[in-house]
């Protein structure tokens, strides 16, 4: 059999992954000009025509038709017989004012996606890159953050409360909710049970957004709210579960490993943790996003990583903890469930 020339194993292996890899941001921008447009939910209130939607954004028909087909082009606008119709995920998370919107976070990062420029300082040096900034500057940044990414950890939360049937076979569980943020993890178990009492553990300036949600909610009776740094405040004992929502991966793996001990010996026999987290497989060849993700540590922590379930699976045996199961929730999260 001849052999293929060059030219021709350029014909047959396309260039198609690494130009639309390289070209990536292109579709991060438009993702972030809808959102600031607000363009989903003007096309969704409207019947779809080019017309009524430019007139909506009060933006010329050139340019909106050109953003518009791009969306169609990315897969979250659908175009037939002349009209624009949002595809099913832009009308679930693309909304504004419904409850699972997500362009508020969208916005949020990025604004801190140009510290990505510095990626190869920060593969070079293994540092990040962004200053490394104080507790007061981390307080501030993190009080904005946990507001934005409510939706994300809020819907795995759900998943998870019918997963463990909280509400049915869990019920009055005391939770410990470390590192809380908004709330978003313990909130769907508190609205699945109400003989369900919370514990709420984080920076007093978190701690205001966290009251704020929970009163959005109406759950103040089932919250007691204690101001302090998780790292060094003592976890009183007798809990029946401990949450760590998207804490491990800023913290690295020996203050990771601290966490578990501390959460091992807070918790009731029998007692679970429940760790949230965006998890690599245990060769880490996939997901996509959490080998990404990892990088935003490298870039932003000095120590933080992203874990795969094998890793927290060996931290978790080591100090006592039995029927260690992964549990898929909302993309992209994953939760590693630990007994006690």
């Amino acid at each position: 059999m001849k052999a293929m020339s060059g030219r021709e194993k350029s014909v047959e292996i396309q260039p198609e992954l690494i130009l639309n890899t390289f070209w990536g941001f292109q579709r991060s921008h438009v993702l972030a000009t809808a959102v600031e447009l607000d363009i989903f939910s003007v096309a969704q209130a409207g019947n779809g025509s080019l017309e009524k939607i430019a007139k909506g954004l009060n933006t010329p028909l050139r340019s909106t038709r050109m953003l518009l087909d791009a969306l169609v082009g990315i897969g979250l606008m659908h175009k037939a017989k002349g009209l624009y119709k949002l595809s099913p995920e832009a009308k679930a998370f693309l909304i504004k004012g419904e409850p699972d919107y997500l362009g508020s976070a969208l916005a949020f990062d990025e604004a801190a996606s140009k510290k990505w420029f510095h990626l190869t300082e920060a593969v070079r040096s293994g540092k990040p890159v962004a200053e490394i900034i104080g507790p007061e500057q981390r307080k501030i940044f993190f009080k904005e953050l946990v507001k934005q990414i409510f939706p994300f950890s809020f819907a795995s939360s759900v998943v998870l409360c019918k997963k463990l049937g909280v509400g049915k076979t869990l019920k009055a569980q005391k939770i410990l909710d470390v590192g809380c943020g908004s709330g978003a993890w313990s909130i769907a178990f508190a609205l699945a049970d109400g003989a369900t009492q919370v514990v709420a553990l984080d920076y007093p300036e978190i701690l205001e957004v966290t009251q704020a949600f929970i009163k959005r909610f109406r759950l103040q009776k089932q919250y007691t709210f204690k101001p302090g740094d998780f790292h060094d405040t003592h976890f009183e004992s007798g809990y029946d579960v401990i949450m760590l929502g998207h804490i491990c991966h800023g913290e690295g793996e020996a203050q990771t490993r601290k966490l578990i001990k501390k959460a091992y010996d807070a918790l009731k026999p029998g007692g679970r943790l429940l760790i949230g987290e965006f998890v690599a497989n245990d060769l880490r060849t996939g997901p996509e996003l959490p080998l990404l993700f990892a990088l935003t540590m490298l870039l932003h922590t000095e120590n933080g990583d992203v874990f795969t379930v094998k890793d927290l699976k060996r931290w978790l045996d080591f100090v006592g903890f039995k029927k260690i199961s992964a549990q898929s929730v909302q993309y992209p999260a994953t939760v590693v469930v630990a007994v006690k």
